[in-house]
């Protein structure tokens, strides 16, 4: 019914499916009985969804339809790769707001609530989505934070993965942290625990397991929050004073 419908009757069906994903993100029967993969009725929905996705006519009808396959993230099997190739692809969307709205999808892929998370994870990778995740970590707030929230969960998943590596993730979240950790205080838990473990996979930077004179991974971890913590204090004079940190 999506595909066939038109301008604003085509993002009334998008917002109806958007509203029905969202309540079946929380209710595991709906979410089995309404949009099981294996289902023709919900096959036909996904495919017309991630169609809309992949046109890119227009950011009003790409955006409920990404947050429609967020919502239903875990839903999706290992296997089904096909949904994450063009979630990573929208990464790249020059619209900020399509791209933000990718990231937010892909975080429910790769959070530890999916059971599947760590197959995501390396989809993502696979897709070549660190690159492009990288480039928005320079973009407005919103999708700086949500970039930072997904690139924790990527390192907490793969950390050991050469994409993450050779995309330098480990000095890219140390160098967004301060910000994003100033004005979401919430996140700094999710951040240290990344940074701790990308730290441990980077050449050349000492850890727990290599060097004899840190007693344990905590003493090192304690490290990383006290790192973490004076980047805060510096961040929080500039915002109370209207400064931009960088």
């Amino acid at each position: 019914m999506i595909e066939f419908e038109k301008d604003e009757l085509q993002l009334n069906c998008l917002m109806t499916v958007m509203e029905i994903a969202a309540v079946a993100e929380n209710n595991t029967d709906l979410r089995r009985a309404a949009f099981k993969p294996s289902s023709p009725p919900a096959k036909a929905v996904l495919d017309q969804l991630l169609r809309v996705i992949q046109d890119g006519n227009s950011w009003t009808l790409q955006i409920p339809a990404i947050k429609a396959i967020g919502c239903l993230a875990r839903t999706f099997p290992a296997r089904e790769t096909r949904i994450i190739g063009p979630l990573v692809l929208q990464l790249g969307n020059k619209n900020v707001d399509v791209a933000t709205e990718a990231v937010i999808a892909l975080e429910k892929f790769v959070c530890a609530e999916n059971f599947n998370c760590l197959e995501h994870s390396k989809a993502i990778l696979e897709f070549n989505g660190v690159p492009l995740l990288m480039k928005l970590l320079r973009a407005n707030d919103w999708a700086q934070m949500h970039s930072v929230v997904l690139l924790c969960y990527l390192a907490l998943n793969v950390g050991n993965s050469k994409a993450l590596e050779q995309a330098r993730a480990l000095n890219a979240l140390e160098g967004a942290a301060r910000s994003v950790v100033a004005q979401n205080p919430g996140l700094k838990d999710l951040i240290v625990k990344a940074m701790d473990h990308l730290t441990l996979y980077q050449p050349g930077v000492p850890h727990p397991h290599m060097q004899p004179h840190l007693l344990c991974h905590q003493e090192f971890k304690h490290d990383t929050t006290a790192k973490l913590d004076i980047l805060v204090r510096h961040s929080s004079v500039y915002y109370a004073n209207d400064v931009v940190p960088w």
